[in-house]
């Protein structure tokens, strides 16, 4: 989702698909009348005075917390607007997805291969191993619905590592990537956290409530 004045969209601060609205500042100084801009005013230190026009900001309407933007850049707060890895998600593995979250806006290639190792060390959770990622992913689809196994099929193209295999002890290099690939990684890797984990732990959970009924009413638990 994007983040746009009278847009809605997910909030880096409060991680919830919410309204954006424009800021005014007012502009105070001795001598002079107020007056209402829709960017910061900085004077600096040696008494001259610029506006810096580049700069832009919205408020969450949920939170009421600033985004502030540099051109299209948003460097307040840091961090891509999503959502950090699933409690259920092995703190290994959501480590390097929050990480890749957060530089994202900074460098897309660094994220990229944040996400790669993210991905791979998931597939590893899953008793997945191989030479390099594009074997593991090729094992991986075969356990897949296929939706997710279209999904992280299309990985393989980002950054041409079909065409050179990453082997696994190099699957955090820095290789470049093109727009949208890095948000794409991450899309998938939040689809796979709900499949390998999110799912299985809520069905686990339900299974036990179940269970505790079925304990109390002298029945056979279910297996």
């Amino acid at each position: 989702m994007t983040i746009e004045t009278d847009q809605r969209g997910m909030c880096p601060h409060c991680k919830t698909p919410n309204r954006f609205e424009g800021v005014q500042y007012i502009e105070r100084r001795a001598g002079k009348s107020e007056r209402i801009l829709d960017f910061p005013y900085f004077e600096l230190i040696d008494g001259l005075e610029d506006e810096i026009d580049l700069l832009s900001s919205c408020r969450c309407t949920q939170c009421g917390k600033i985004i502030l933007f540099l051109e299209k850049q948003m460097i307040y707060p840091i961090g891509a607007p999503r959502t950090s890895a699933p409690k259920e998600v092995p703190e290994k593995i959501a480590t390097d997805f929050n990480e890749a979250c957060l530089v994202e806006p900074l460098s897309k290639k660094a994220s990229a291969a944040l996400a790669r190792r993210c991905l791979q060390n998931m597939l590893h959770d899953q008793n997945i191993s191989k030479d390099n990622l594009s074997e593991e992913i090729d094992e991986a689809m075969t356990r897949l619905p296929t939706h997710l196994s279209e999904a992280i099929d299309a990985i393989r193209n980002i950054g041409n590592f079909a065409a050179h295999p990453i082997k696994s002890e190099d699957t955090g290099k820095i290789i470049d990537v093109e727009d949208g690939e890095t948000e794409w990684i991450l899309d998938v890797i939040e689809q796979l956290f709900d499949f390998y984990y999110v799912q299985p732990a809520a069905t686990r959970a339900k299974r036990g409530a179940l269970n505790e009924k079925l304990n109390s009413a002298g029945k056979p638990p279910v297996k």
